[in-house]
């Protein structure tokens, strides 16, 4: 495998070159192994392109922390492939990506299809709070509970080997590009832009998915034009592991059959790159075409033959007398393989974790046949789906001047992002005549034109800020700036080391009480829910 410029994305490529090219992009905490069971046949007609997030796979640890980031890397290999115009499935922040480059860049893609997908994944809290819980404990948590957040409960009890998996997929992610992918599904939100997917859409949801399940893969379906609804019974969040026969038969009947190709003239989109730059024409679906001499970063080849070593997996195909494993990079963690469900569709010799138990003989459940709901939700279904919208203080101080522009919203964007959403809704809930004044004070001129300053990353501004509540003696305020100093960033033992630079200089008692409250808030946001 060569190696992958900080500005791209490590990929590996299976089918015909000059086949219409379909890319394929995975879920925080996996790599591009989990389609391993979609490969094969998806390869008879189309070029396929998989991709690891950054970090993820052995991939290098360049973090990304926003969708439109990722989505621009993505853009970028896809150039050096020489691929213009593509089909894109994604699963959960690898879907996230697919709507990104629909909206930025509906130029380049052909077909759409969204697998445990939502216009908003979760709260940005949630997300946040991981990122605090990684910080602090490294990736064994969120490996631990991997599980249950992606298969069912019967798939996880009949399949230890896959479990085993994806503990394994987990663990051997680099933590600062997990954290980094938490922020950026922290500040993924297009609920309010779904009507301008334009694109033939696939929704694809497990029935049983607890993470982002029905009402959301509905939600998207009643906002988009051209969406429909397919429920994949018996499957949860990694539908393409738990049922692949199913999923591989609703992807293939998608891109078969929803496959948008505009004039050369115009294509009726109107395109937006207020967050992706302007790319060339649209051009026919093409697979890759490097230089001559160029060396590509995977094999390339179809499915029926093995593929050449790479730097990290074994190869992808049907087993061989005497097939070995690739053995990985020196100085690289990877993570494996999916293992082979008995009975399942998709590719006989696949490889497993080294030092894995296989899993147990006996029959696999066959895969339900997955209903496809037509787009019967209606707009008003997308409203009320999409949660409520918070209502904000306003008063005569929100008009100023024109030529002003008035500093609340932004200050109000990174109040919610430094306190959390929690935070600020009982704020503004405990907010009256007599105080509203004051709070709108504070997020204007605090919040939306100090902490909004490019002069200081958020990480210093806390260290900053917690020194100042310790010697002004502020331990009310302390409590929420320490949860804050957190999700901005800091470890615990950065923490510490603020708390004792404060005993030299604001005085040991002040000190000792910070050490109380700090820790008290640590101890809490830091101890993972079992």
């Amino acid at each position: 495998m060569s190696e992958t410029p900080p500005n791209t994305l490590q990929y590996r490529v299976d089918g015909p070159k000059d086949a219409p090219a379909l890319v394929l992009g995975p879920s925080l905490g996996t790599t591009w192994h989990m389609w391993d069971r979609q490969v094969p046949e998806l390869a008879k007609q189309w070029c396929v392109v998989r991709f690891d997030l950054p970090g993820h796979g052995g991939a290098p640890a360049v973090p990304a922390a926003s969708v439109p980031d990722l989505a621009q890397r993505l853009v970028d290999t896809l150039d050096g492939l020489g691929i213009q115009r593509f089909g894109y499935a994604g699963c959960a922040l690898g879907a996230a990506v697919g709507t990104e480059l629909a909206l930025r860049r509906p130029d380049r893609v052909a077909s759409l299809a969204l697998v445990a997908a939502s216009p908003r994944f979760g709260t940005a809290d949630e997300f946040r709070q991981r990122g605090v819980i990684v910080r602090a404990n490294g990736l064994e948590p969120m490996a631990r509970s991997a599980p249950e957040r992606w298969f069912t409960p019967a798939f996880a009890a009949a399949q230890p080997a896959i479990v085993e998996w994806a503990v394994q997929m987990v663990r051997t992610t680099d933590p600062a590009c997990y954290i980094a992918a938490c922020e950026a599904l922290a500040s993924f939100d297009i609920r309010a832009e779904l009507g301008r997917i334009t694109v033939p859409t696939l929704v694809l949801v497990g029935a049983e998915d607890q993470v982002t399940g029905p009402a959301e893969a509905r939600t998207l379906v009643a906002g988009i034009p051209d969406a429909r609804l397919a429920l994949v019974p018996g499957a949860s969040h990694l539908a393409p592991v738990e049922q692949p026969a199913a999923v591989t038969d609703l992807l293939t009947h998608h891109f078969s059959t929803a496959w948008y190709n505009p004039s050369d003239t115009s294509t009726g989109i109107t395109i937006l790159p207020e967050r992706l730059p302007s790319g060339p024409p649209a051009a026919p679906p093409a697979g890759p075409s490097a230089a001559a001499g160029q060396a590509a970063p995977a094999a390339q080849a179809a499915p029926s033959a093995p593929l050449a070593p790479s730097a990290q997996k074994t190869p992808l195909g049907p087993s061989a007398p005497g097939a070995q494993a690739v053995p990985p990079a020196p100085g690289v963690q990877v993570a494996p393989s999916v293992p082979v469900v008995p009975g399942a569709p998709g590719v006989p010799g696949a490889a497993e974790v080294p030092g894995t138990p296989e899993p147990p003989a006996g029959p696999s459940v066959p895969p339900p046949a997955a209903p496809v709901e037509p787009a019967a939700d209606g707009p008003q279904d997308a409203a009320a789906d999409a949660g409520p919208v918070r209502a904000e203080p306003t008063g005569p101080a929100a008009a100023g001047p024109a030529a002003a522009p008035d500093r609340y919203d932004a200050g109000m964007r990174v109040r919610r992002e430094v306190l959390g959403d929690d935070h600020v809704d009982r704020s503004a809930a405990a907010t009256d005549g007599f105080t509203e004044d004051f709070q709108q004070f504070i997020t204007r001129y605090a919040w939306g034109e100090i902490w909004t300053r490019d002069g200081l990353d958020r990480r210093t501004r806390s260290v900053i800020t917690l020194t100042a509540l310790v010697a002004g003696r502020h331990f009310d305020e302390l409590t929420f700036h320490t949860r804050a100093a957190l999700r901005n960033g800091l470890s615990p033992d950065e923490i510490k080391e603020v708390l004792l630079q404060t005993a030299v200089y604001c005085g040991v008692p002040a000190a000792n009480t910070a050490f109380q409250v700090a820790g008290a808030v640590i101890r809490e946001e830091t101890t993972p829910q079992e």
